[in-house]
């Protein structure tokens, strides 16, 4: 993933990676963790009646991220 920052007088890059979803689960199980759960971005049901369904279809069709969820 690349984030620009349009700064003055000259923008930055960073180029991010994040490993797979195996290396930090397999990790994870390493250091004594269990129950790892990946968790969808969820939109609350106030979120819903104050802006519609259709306001959240991009995001829910393609969430920008996820909560890793476990149990140490």
């Amino acid at each position: 993933m690349r984030v620009t920052a349009l700064l003055e007088p000259q923008p930055i890059s960073i180029l991010g990676m994040a490993p797979r979803r195996e290396v930090d689960e397999d990790s994870l199980r390493a250091a004594g963790f269990s129950d790892v759960e990946w968790v969808p971005l969820q939109v609350s049901d106030a979120g819903v009646r104050e802006f519609g369904e259709d306001f959240w279809a991009d995001v829910l069709a393609s969430p920008p991220l996820e909560m890793l969820r476990c149990r140490a």
